[in-house]
């Protein structure tokens, strides 16, 4: 039975292929085991991310009627499994510290990774120029994924630095032995600094996971004796936004008489400049029987992707028709196009031309004002919107936020994080008769400030207190005296639970707040437990902890998993392209914006250099359009694949910030059919 690539757009068929040849070794070899299920499990299925891999999971498993499970995982979760499952045997070849490995957040590890380089930072040995010290920190933990994820050794990021970006650093003033910039050296060090901290106390981040896994378990023999008995088949689905360790990982299977089954998107790609590298998939094809897929019939990427890309890439080199497929909803500001969009988008509903099921409004980005004022006039217009992935801060949340003051007001020594406007949004929050003008008078003379203990003072206090009503003061008495009678020497994951109970549980929050509420009480308990392993003592963490909440770093979905069916998507282009949606209609939102032809969020600093397919030299600026251009004409092909019959681009004459935009799309916006002005 041979290896199987299959090749083609979106909406193709590929993953059907996929469910029929699982099907096929179902029938002609995993039946005729001795142990059928047991037989499948010897499938190793490598999908995107969750979603996908739930999906995928779940077709795999009807279609077999469940009688053939499967291992279906991301690559990262792989890695993760595998480094747990192999942990002793990592510790003996480190000589790491006999302990259970705990896996530290995004947010965790950003935190401790600024602690530890706070001496380099702040002595200017650690910087980019015109980089924030966040965003620093980010950027360096991205260098260290990228690299890994690419096969390399961290040692060689400082020279794959020095070669590929350019500088305006004398490289004669500050070289080193090796002729490699001291910037590009510091970086170096402080990861290996970095990569030995989580060692000693083991922490594993993803980055961590995967270099070792790459460089310290896939080599290991004893390791690959275990991992040939373990998978006789692979699939792949959607190489091209794999990573190239992944693709390591499946060769070493396809060397050792596994079976192959990977499926590739030309257009897809969506992942490069996060860590996919299609180029070096691609040489698996040569072990492969080869199947090209048509692109799919009846969207709009059928018809005019060509046309369109032509457009874009060399304007006005003709006259062009007008697509009819294509409407154009123009304004001068962006808050007019904002209505413009969501009136055309209600008017059809209306009129039963198309089903808000059926239209998707997608973004280069969306910013909250965008986000925002397009759902608001959708809902009062009763029409659902449902953004993607959409992850808010749990700071976002009054309840967290009142619920972190709580905590200020019982245990010692937070004085100092708690103001006067924090105890008048608490009031109002915890009860519902306190107003917000009640609450700002009893903020202003009843809470008394104290850097060890503060408190909230009797009613009485306050020389009017009869204008506070005799609802409100009862309310606020309620909870002064139940803040009293709590204990500083319960444990704060009691005290945050105990509060939920008494103030949040009887007033039936909805979904999102409970949702939100629950996510707290996960990452406290996970924020503790990372404290005890770093041998923090309770206040320090009690702590670090509110402040790590305030400052919006820990997200939240606050969306229910079954979101209504009949809603319109709202996404931004990564978000759309990696979830595989497809729509009749889709709102290109900012379509004049540059950011169409920018990564954006959707490439990492340096990303190029560590792809298989790098050659050693300066990453240019015409290097980077080119790149820019090509994954244009990507996103433009799948998006117009994912499209049914009719597209509308949305453009406003000003940006967000007055100035007049001109991107790469404006000479499509010229012979598009205006729909409303």
């Amino acid at each position: 039975m041979s290896n199987l690539w299959i090749e083609g757009g979106s909406k193709s068929g590929k993953t059907e292929r996929i469910v029929q040849r699982f099907c096929d070794w179902s029938e002609t070899d995993f039946a005729y085991q001795s142990n059928p299920q047991a037989a499948s499990q010897k499938v190793l299925v490598l999908t995107v991310d969750s979603q996908q891999r739930r999906e995928l999971g779940d077709r795999l498993m009807i279609a077999t009627h469940g009688s053939y499970p499967v291992t279906a995982v991301t690559p990262l979760s792989f890695f993760h499994d595998e480094v747990r499952l192999f942990w002793t045997l990592l510790v003996k070849k480190l000589d790491l510290k006999a302990q259970f490995p705990l896996l530290l957040r995004v947010e965790n590890e950003q935190e401790l990774a600024n602690k530890l380089w706070k001496d380099r930072i702040e002595t200017g040995t650690l910087q980019m120029e015109g980089i924030g010290r966040d965003r620093l920190v980010r950027r360096l933990l991205d260098l260290f994924l990228l690299a890994v994820y690419g096969g390399r050794e961290i040692k060689e990021i400082p020279a794959i630095l020095n070669a590929g970006i350019e500088t305006n650093i004398l490289e004669n003033a500050v070289g080193t032995e090796n002729n490699i910039l001291e910037q590009w050296q510091e970086i170096g060090e402080a990861l290996q600094e970095w990569r030995k901290y989580c060692w000693e106390r083991g922490l594993l981040t993803y980055g961590i996971i995967t270099d070792l896994f790459a460089h310290y378990l896939l080599p290991n023999p004893q390791y690959q004796r275990k991992l040939k008995e373990r998978f006789r088949y692979i699939i792949v689905d959607r190489a091209d936004e794999m990573p190239a360790i992944a693709c390591d990982l499946c060769k070493f299977l396809l060397k050792n008489n596994a079976i192959g089954l990977f499926t590739f998107n030309p257009d897809g790609s969506a992942r490069l400049g996060l860590g996919g590298d299609p180029e070096y998939w691609r040489l698996l094809k040569s072990e492969c029987e080869i199947v090209s897929l048509p692109h799919a019939s009846h969207t709009l990427g059928t018809e005019i992707a060509e046309s369109v890309l032509q457009v874009v890439s060399e304007p006005i080199l003709q006259f062009i028709e007008p697509y009819t497929s294509i409407k154009l909803i123009e304004s001068v500001s962006r808050a007019k196009l904002f209505r413009n969009v969501a009136e055309t988008i209600a008017e059809a509903i209306s009129s039963g031309e198309i089903k808000a099921s059926e239209i998707a409004i997608i973004a280069p980005g969306l910013d909250n004002i965008s986000n925002y004022a397009i759902a608001e006039i959708l809902r009062k217009k009763n029409i659902n919107i449902t953004p993607l992935n959409d992850q808010r801060p749990l700071s976002y949340s009054a309840q967290v936020r009142s619920l972190l003051t709580l905590i200020t007001l019982v245990y010692p020594s937070l004085g100092q994080l708690v103001s006067r406007d924090h105890i008048a949004e608490m009031l109002v929050v915890l009860t519902d008769e306190i107003d917000p003008v009640r609450a700002g008078m009893l903020a202003d003379y009843c809470f008394a400030r104290h850097p060890e203990s503060p408190k909230l003072l009797e009613a009485q206090t306050y020389n009017q207190w009869n204008r506070l009503g005799y609802e409100a003061t009862q309310a606020y008495e309620k909870v002064r005296q139940w803040i009293e009678l709590q204990s500083p020497k319960d444990t704060p994951l009691l005290f945050i639970d105990r509060t939920i109970q008494a103030f949040f549980k009887p007033r039936k929050l909805n979904y999102e707040h409970t949702s939100t509420l629950q996510s707290l009480i996960e990452t406290a308990q996970y924020y503790w437990q990372l404290g005890y392993r770093l041998d923090q003592e309770e206040p320090v963490i009690l702590e670090n902890f509110i402040q790590l909440i305030r400052q919006g770093t820990v997200t939240a979905n606050p969306y229910a998993p079954n979101q209504p069916e009949d809603s319109v998507v709202i996404a931004t282009i990564i978000q759309y392209r990696m979830a595989r949606r497809s729509h009749r209609w889709q709102f290109w939102l900012d379509a004049s914006s540059e950011l169409w032809l920018q990564g954006g969020s959707a490439s990492l600093f340096g990303a190029p250099l560590f792809l298989k397919s790098w050659n050693g030299t300066l990453w240019t600026i015409e290097n980077q359009r080119d790149a820019d251009m090509q994954r244009l004409q990507r996103l433009l092909r799948d998006l117009l694949d994912r499209t049914g019959d009719r597209l509308y681009l949305c453009h406003s004459e000003l940006s967000t910030n007055g100035q007049i935009q001109n991107g790469v799309l404006i000479p499509l916006i010229e012979i598009s059919t205006t729909q409303l002005a």
